[in-house]
């Protein structure tokens, strides 16, 4: 016996003893399978008794647990929406860059002499070799490689303005 020397005795209607039955004949097939002991029926009225009290613990606590897992899923989301809301400020930020760097180059003739009719600045966009943008694609294709297989370990932070 266990360490309380209690002893009770129950009458029980013919359905749940059949199901008592039922259930020890598959945990005797299932220890049997296993080579370990199999339950008793001691064993399956204190699981059962177990259970309906856990059952019932968590009725009184399904409100909290929903809480704190609302809760979590809050902060996760938040999370999430402040990495995109940096990243989209990120691309933003460069976006504008580019563009005040586009209007100095192209309204600047000191800077980049403009061509002498739109003909020849067609020709020039596409057929004309850029050394810088070979060099800038050389670069971002190798920066990017590093970056996805960083990503896949686990994120890295990107400042291709700071490198």
């Amino acid at each position: 016996m266990a360490n309380s020397e209690k002893v009770l005795g129950f009458r029980f209607d013919e359905d749940v003893l059949q199901k008592l039955d039922y259930l020890m004949k598959e945990d005797l097939k299932e220890a049997n399978r296993l080579g370990v002991k199999a339950k008793t029926r001691k064993d399956f009225f204190e699981d059962g008794i177990r259970e309906l009290y856990m059952k019932k613990m968590r009725k009184g606590q399904d409100a909290d647990v929903v809480d704190r897992i609302s809760e979590f899923v809050s902060d996760e989301v938040e999370s999430s929406i402040n990495n995109l809301q940096r990243k989209i400020d990120e691309i933003l930020f460069l976006t504008i860059k580019n563009d005040y760097g586009n209007r100095v180059l192209y309204r600047s003739p000191s800077v980049l002499p403009p061509p002498k009719s739109v003909e020849q600045a067609i020709r020039i966009i596409v057929n004309e070799e850029s050394g810088w943008d070979k060099a800038l694609e050389n670069y971002l294709r190798k920066e990017w490689k590093n970056m996805e297989g960083q990503i896949k370990e686990g994120g890295v932070e990107f400042d291709p303005v700071h490198q």
